[in-house]
């Protein structure tokens, strides 16, 4: 079976499931189109409605489905909806009564990291490992659907959400690929998730992204390398003006900082300024200042006495 296809989604992953969509022939008989904050860098959805333009696919750019938009979508008989980059409620409409359901796209191997942020999450937490998991949206709670398919993601001890995230987009659309193939061969199976194991992601802000000095310095490192783009960065303050990170790294030295104060700058380099955290030293190489200009740390942090975050 071929089946009609619902689009919903946005943001690079969306993107790339339309792209392969559209070059793979599959049949998209509608698209809903995230549309951005205004705020936001690195918008797609003018992209996606001018390759469903060229493509007769009908699209609309919105944050929401309303539920009285139900009817005609069902109108158009789908089989299925590709939920990818999504960020509002699906109408229970739809996922009740598409054949095949809404199949939503998370970047966690669920049951873990339910919810928000969760590859954020998992790179703050330290995990060795993240993935995608594609699985139906449900009045089960929150991500909690049956699942058709996982592929998981490796996170090295050193990467940054930036690196894994191109991993995260291909392991969405190798999820979808598998599924039009198991379309294909009529062998489309569900599997319920194991409430036993199930853990939850909290919704994450950009106020949020303030770096806490005083947690050991692998934890520090950690929090700085998960808020990295296309999420927000992690910030502190300098003189109560807010600095963002934009690279920084784990010192492996072992230099005695017994007695020196918390967020106090500890050695300044030409490639490099070591922050003194909790127990250890975390190195800032570069930083984006309150001008929202990308510099080297020691162009801005060129003070020993210089020292960062709020207790001082």
């Amino acid at each position: 079976m071929k089946p009609k296809i619902i689009f919903i989604g946005g943001t690079p992953r969306g993107l790339a499931v339309m792209e392969m969509l559209i070059e793979q022939g599959q049949d998209v008989v509608q698209a809903f189109i995230l549309k951005e904050d205004d705020h936001e860098a690195g918008k797609v959805s003018r992209q996606v409605a001018e390759m469903s333009r060229k493509a007769n696919i009908p699209f609309k750019i919105c944050k929401k489905i309303e539920a009285a938009e139900a009817p005609e979508v069902l109108a158009k008989n789908p089989d299925v909806a590709f939920v990818s980059g999504w960020r509002t409620m699906i109408p229970e409409e739809l996922y009740q009564k598409i054949p095949l359901g809404c199949l939503a796209a998370h970047d966690s191997l669920l049951p873990k990291y339910r919810g928000c942020a969760p590859t954020v999450w998992a790179i703050i937490n330290g995990e060795k490992e993240t993935g995608v998991t594609l699985f139906k949206i449900s009045d089960q709670g929150v991500d909690a659907g049956d699942v058709f398919g996982q592929k998981s993601v490796p996170i090295g001890e050193n990467d940054t959400a930036t690196e894994i995230y191109p991993f995260i987009v291909q392991a969405t659309v190798d999820l979808y690929q598998k599924f039009l193939e198991a379309c294909q061969d009529d062998v489309v199976k569900f599997v319920m998730q194991d409430e036993t194991r199930a853990t939850y992601a909290e919704k994450r802000a950009p106020a949020d992204g303030e770096i806490d000095w005083s947690r050991p310095a692998r934890e520090v490192f950690n929090f700085i390398r998960a808020l990295m783009p296309p999420y927000p960065r992690s910030w502190t303050l300098l003189d109560n003006d807010k600095i963002f990170i934009a690279r920084a790294s784990l010192s492996s030295e072992k230099q005695n900082t017994d007695g020196v104060q918390i967020g106090r700058l500890v050695s300044i380099a030409r490639d490099s300024v070591g922050v003194r955290c909790g127990d250890g030293i975390v190195l800032l190489h570069q930083i984006i200042d309150a001008q929202g200009n990308t510099r080297a740390a020691h162009e801005v942090l060129d003070d020993q006495n210089m020292v960062l975050g709020r207790d001082k």
